[in-house]
C-alpha cells in the first residue's frame, strides 16, 4: 500500500504551480477549487445530515458527526508512523501513532448506529495492535484476508512473498447487518444464499498496481453489498482519492469523506462527481 502522508491542511496546492497533479486539468482546478469544504462548513445534526467530501482531519471531521448517525465506516489508515503524521515538521512516535488510532476508533465507535459496523484495512504489521484496539470497544466479526497485490508486482525479496493484507470487520453489538439482514441469531440459525461469499480470505480481488495502487472497485462493492443497505449512510475517514465514496455513489449510498490532501481531495471530487 502506497502510504498517505497527511499533509497540513494551509500548505500550498502545488509544489510546482505550473503543473497539475496527475489526473486533474486546469479546467479541473477552475471547477473543484472553489466547491472545497472544510471542517467549519459542516453543522451535522441527527435531523440534518449532508453529504459530502471535506479538506479535514480524520479527528477534527469526526467529532463534527453526531452520535449514532452513520451505518458503516470504510477505513484505510496511515499505515506508517514515522512519516503519516497530520503536522508538518512533526514526527509521530509508535506510541503517539497508537494513541491518535485509539482515539479516531473511539470518535468512529460513538458516530456509528448500534446496528453499525466498521472494515478497517490493516497490513500485517499492524493487524495485531489494530485487534486489540477494535476488541476494547467493538465487537470483532471477522479477520479477513485479500490479495494486495498481483504476482507480477512482486518486488524481489529475500524471505517470504508478502502477498496478503487484512481487512478487520468489526461491529458496535451483536445484533448487526449482514448480507441484508440483521444478524441477531446463530449463523446456522440463518438462510444459507450460496451466491454469497462467505468466506474470509478474499484471494478473488487483488490490488490494482496498474492504477496507482488503488483498491479494486470489487472489493468496496462486496463490503457495501454485506453491510449497508441503500441510502444508508457510509464514512471513510482518510479518503486518499474517493474509491470508497465512488463506490457509495455507484451503488446508491449516501457518503462522507474526510481527507488531509489537497491533491487528493479534489481528485476525489472530481472522481465521485463523475459517477
Amino acid at each position: 500500500m502506497v502510504p498517505n502522508s497527511p499533509e497540513n491542511i494551509n500548505s500550498p496546492l502545488f509544489t510546482n504551480p505550473l503543473e497539475t497533479f496527475p489526473g486533474l486539468s486546469i479546467e479541473d482546478l477552475n471547477k473543484y477549487l472553489p466547491a472545497i469544504r472544510t471542517v467549519d462548513d459542516m453543522s451535522f445534526s441527527n435531523d440534518r445530515m449532508e453529504e459530502g467530501i471535506f479538506l479535514a482531519k480524520c479527528l477534527d471531521g469526526l467529532r463534527e458527526i453526531p452520535d449514532q448517525s452513520m451505518d458503516l465506516i470504510i477505513a484505510d489508515p496511515p499505515e506508517d508512523p514515522w512519516n503519516s503524521t497530520e503536522e508538518i515538521g512533526q514526527r509521530m512516535t509508535l506510541q503517539a501513532y497508537y494513541q491518535w488510532n485509539n482515539d479516531w476508533l473511539a470518535e468512529s465507535y460513538r458516530v456509528l448506529k448500534s446496528t453499525g459496523a466498521i472494515y478497517l484495512f490493516s497490513p500485517w504489521q499492524y493487524s495485531g495492535m489494530y485487534h486489540g484496539l477494535l476488541s476494547n470497544t467493538f465487537k470483532v466479526q471477522s479477520r479477513i484476508s485479500w490479495r494486495i497485490r498481483s504476482n507480477d508486482s512482486l518486488e524481489k525479496i529475500k524471505t517470504w512473498a508478502n502477498e496478503t493484507s487484512d481487512i478487520w470487520f468489526a461491529t458496535k453489538s451483536d445484533d448487526f447487518l449482514f448480507n441484508q439482514k440483521v444478524v441477531g441469531q446463530k449463523f446456522e440459525e440463518r438462510e444459507f444464499d450460496p451466491t454469497i461469499v462467505h468466506s474470509n480470505l478474499w484471494l478473488d480481488i487483488p490490488r490494482l498496481a496498474e492504477e496507482n495502487g488503488r483498491y479494486s472497485q470489487k472489493l468496496y462493492s462486496r463490503i457495501l453489498e454485506s453491510s449497508s443497505f441503500k441510502l444508508n449512510w457510509v464514512l471513510d475517514p482518510f479518503m486518499r482519492t474517493g474509491d470508497v465514496g465512488v463506490a457509495s455513489k455507484q451503488s446508491g449510498r449516501r457518503f462522507v469523506g474526510f481527507e488531509t490532501n489537497k491533491d487528493h481531495l479534489l481528485l476525489a471530487m472530481k472522481r465521485i462527481d463523475k459517477n
